[in-house]
């Protein structure tokens, strides 16, 4: 939770233009954080002059509701380094940026979501068409592949009724971002073997590259 000060300067900042890196620096806070404070400033739909009329403890309370009011916080992806690592990719994909962050953050944002907090970020600090990526990508040519980093409990062995912990494979397209997942016992390869095939089965087509991330 961030006290009034923050929010506020944050808002201030941010609307007069100051960057990311300038309005972290300036209250020692990271990027989510300052995503999370701008997100939550535009859903209230107050303006800044209503905001600083408000007492200060109502102003925290309104961007952080007490927990008995509010569902658990989703780690916000930082954006910033997502979008240098873009850029820096000879054929950009977001879809595999959101594999990533689900392998830290599981009960993070889903795909969709992904999408448009990025499209949401682009647009703020960018301009909505001002950012361009280096490379075309290509229809079909590249699979990326990874396992997801935590293990879900998901498999009850009917016998016992003891839970087990599964693996999960997950594969995109980097043109289309679909994406295909399944679950296995193990990350042997075997199962990589496996995976990679009902992928492909899935997808109805073989791309021309295959891009396993640490498998």
């Amino acid at each position: 939770m961030q006290k009034y000060s923050t929010i506020i300067g944050v808002i201030e900042l941010r609307q007069s233009g100051i960057g990311y890196r300038t309005t972290k620096k300036r209250y020692n806070i990271g990027n989510s954080t300052v995503t999370l404070i701008m997100n939550r400033f535009h859903e209230l739909g107050f303006s800044l002059e209503e905001l600083k009329a408000m007492p200060p403890k109502k102003v925290e309370e309104a961007f952080y509701p007490p927990e008995n009011l509010r569902r658990t916080e989703k780690e916000l992806p930082d954006f910033f380094q997502i979008h240098q690592r873009m850029m820096a990719m000879e054929t950009p994909d977001l879809a595999f940026q959101w594999m990533e962050y689900k392998k830290e953050h599981p009960n993070g944002y889903q795909l969709s979501q992904f999408y448009k907090l990025y499209r949401d970020f682009l647009r703020e600090n960018f301009g909505q068409d001002s950012v361009s990526m280096p490379v075309e990508r290509i229809p079909g040519e590249r699979m990326y592949i990874d396992w997801v980093g935590n293990q879900p409990e998901l498999l009850t062995d009917p016998a016992t009724g003891e839970i087990h912990k599964v693996h999960v494979f997950a594969t995109t397209f980097g043109f289309s971002s679909r994406v295909y997942a399944e679950v296995f016992l193990d990350e042997r390869l075997p199962s990589f073997i496996t995976g990679v095939a009902h992928a492909l089965e899935y997808y109805g087509a073989v791309p021309k590259y295959l891009v396993p991330d640490n498998c």
